[in-house]
């Protein structure tokens, strides 16, 4: 797995006690779900005011289409988070180690909300 960027290494760092780090990456996860509901609004929004149909439908038959998702920000948010959550604990099981299992996992779903969220920049 990559490692996750800087900011997030920062936010919850080693150092803090697993219960600590847990809590800590709960709450930067609901931070940045609440930031990602923020961006799929706006990248919906900003389709929806292109002119034109084409790019529209275009837009709209990629995500149904192609990647079994919607054009709705809401449930986009949902499968993401689902498959999120999924992949996360596929991959921390089969480099389970021991403790801190949850906290790779939530590290894990933390980083790749991230590097969305950079990605659905302006």
């Amino acid at each position: 797995m990559a490692p996750l960027p800087a900011p997030a290494t920062q936010l919850c760092p080693d150092a803090f006690s697993t219960v600590a780090q847990t809590r800590c990456l709960e709450t930067a996860l609901k931070a940045s779900d609440r930031q990602l509901d923020q961006a799929l609004t706006r990248v919906a929004q900003e389709a929806r005011q292109v002119p034109g149909a084409t790019y529209k439908t275009l837009w709209r038959e990629s995500l149904t289409n192609f990647y079994r998702t919607s054009t709705d920000p809401l449930m986009q948010e949902e499968a993401f988070r689902a498959n999120r959550r999924a992949v996360c604990a596929d991959a921390m099981s089969v480099g389970f180690q021991g403790t801190g299992y949850g906290s790779s996992i939530l590290r894990c779903e933390l980083a790749l909300t991230l590097t969305l969220l950079d990605k659905l920049k302006p």
